[in-house]
């Protein structure tokens, strides 16, 4: 049986965000999630299943086809699986074929799906993206996320969009699981218009009250904006 998968977007580009930014990568950008955050940037991903369009919100591609992309667009050393939620699509048969070609592997996940060890071995970097309260998600239960532990390069990130209210929560969540505080990124909404100066404001206010997290842009959005593609 051929796998498909359902394909929002695929674009070539660099990574904007986390410990991979700034580095070349092909981007699969998968269709469909498990939430609905009031600030996500790629709405269109989370049209619900039964009023989605095959050709329109998506489109079903096979791994034969993925692959053909890939041979037509400027080599880059990285995949990067994004949504959506890629965890809810059968990845590790794509991310084989992928790795097999010598391409390191990114999952940008929401960090509610239990990854099988095979796919740990496989996925170079997991990009874990837990939602605060400012994302409307009040009632998901979030888990310890004890695979972080076997999972290579792992790192949090979290959107900000009141320092105030929104560190000291990043702060019970870490703590209350024992992740290490080395791998927190913390960046500020994206799809906010006054990107830099909410950017400056977080990093002056994580500096003056001794938060230990790194904060980070969006390198996308400082280069190119509010666009899809990028």
């Amino acid at each position: 049986m051929t796998t498909s998968y359902a394909i929002s977007e695929l674009f070539t580009s660099i990574q904007g965000e986390g410990e991979v930014m700034g580095i070349p990568s092909h981007f699969i950008r998968l269709y469909r999630c498990d939430l609905s955050c009031s600030w996500c940037d790629s709405k269109y991903t989370w049209v619900r299943q039964d009023q989605a369009v095959e050709g329109k919100d998506y489109t079903l591609m096979t791994i034969e086809e993925i692959l053909g992309w890939l041979q037509n667009e400027p080599r880059a050393p990285l995949v990067t699986f994004t949504g959506g939620e890629p965890m809810l699509q059968p990845l590790l048969p794509l991310v084989t074929a992928l790795d097999a070609r010598g391409y390191q592997i990114v999952v940008e996940t929401n960090g509610l799906h239990t990854p099988g060890q095979a796919l740990l071995d496989l996925v170079h970097h997991w990009a874990v993206s837990p939602k605060l309260k400012n994302a409307g998600m009040t009632d998901v239960a979030w888990g310890p996320l004890d695979w972080l532990g076997k999972a290579q390069n792992s790192y949090l990130k979290f959107v900000i969009c009141d320092p105030a209210r929104d560190l000291p929560e990043v702060q019970e969540f870490v703590e209350s699981r024992g992740l290490p505080s080395s791998r927190v990124i913390l960046q500020p909404d994206g799809l906010a218009a006054d990107y830099e100066v909410i950017l400056r404001r977080l990093a002056e206010f994580g500096r003056d009250r001794g938060y230990p997290y790194r904060v980070l842009p969006q390198l996308h959005r400082l280069l190119w904006g509010i666009r899809r593609g990028v």
